[in-house]
């Protein structure tokens, strides 16, 4: 299927590429801090990573921060499917977190993607 970079799919299966499995959902957070503020956003970001794996439907929860911009840090994250990572959204310890990330980053994006091959 055509997919846009900005709205997705949640069907997308390995049987439209020849398998019978849905397709897991992976995404990269990429959040910048704002000045003085990259010991908060880290700490936070890192709090998120045992409870998200935890959770039944994560895949992959991987916390980086860029060896290039020492303000930015990237997550990614694999989820059984889109309604996995709406599940996560939803969850007490990501929605906690919320108010921190809107605090301390100046720059949060994000990418979905479904792997090819």
């Amino acid at each position: 299927p055509s997919v846009s970079p900005c709205q997705f799919d949640a069907s997308f299966t390995h049987a439209q590429t020849g398998g019978s499995m849905t397709t897991p959902l992976t995404l990269v957070a990429t959040l910048v801090a704002k000045a003085g503020s990259e010991d908060e956003l880290q700490q936070t970001l890192q709090d998120l990573q045992g409870p998200s794996r935890a959770e039944a439907d994560c895949i992959q929860y991987d916390f980086h921060k860029d060896a290039e911009q020492p303000r930015t840090f990237h997550m990614v994250e694999q989820w059984r499917d889109e309604a996995a990572l709406t599940a996560h959204e939803a969850t007490p310890h990501f929605q906690a977190a919320l108010p921190v990330i809107e605090r301390a980053a100046e720059k949060f994006s994000v990418m979905k993607m479904y792997r090819v091959s």
